[in-house]
């Protein structure tokens, strides 16, 4: 059933990013950007678990999409960091705040021991299944 859920969620979050311009995977690093407020590419990357490439070029659609900006990093002359835009960091708060009503619905057909419980399980299978074979 993972397979299947990973598939709706994916979908669910598509389609509640319709009239947004954002894809998925952009939603996920300006949300990433939006927690660590600045960060280097492979800190997004390790972030979010993603492809380095991938990480890449989606940061490269947001610098044209105008959603994130690239900050000098005084450690290191050829590195940047990169932070939302004030326009970016509105855009993915305002998508936070629609998935966040709907979760919040959502959530109320669950006691709060099954929520939890849920959780831990997502913990401690992502961490199983992230350790390598």
């Amino acid at each position: 059933m993972t397979r299947p859920l990973l598939r709706t969620i994916s979908a669910r979050v598509e389609a509640d990013l319709a009239g947004t311009d954002l894809s998925v995977g952009q939603r996920a690093v300006m949300e990433a950007a939006l927690v660590l407020t600045q960060a280097t590419a492979p800190e997004l990357t390790n972030f979010l678990q993603l492809k380095r490439q991938f990480v890449a070029k989606v940061l490269k659609e947001l610098l044209e999409k105008g959603h994130v900006a690239q900050v000098h990093n005084p450690r290191h002359k050829r590195s940047v960091y990169f932070r939302l835009t004030p326009s970016g960091k509105a855009l993915i708060k305002r998508v936070r705040s629609v998935e966040m009503a709907k979760i919040d619905e959502f959530a109320k057909a669950f006691s709060e021991e099954e929520v939890e419980t849920y959780y831990r399980m997502q913990c401690v299978l992502n961490e199983a299944l992230s350790k390598p074979s």
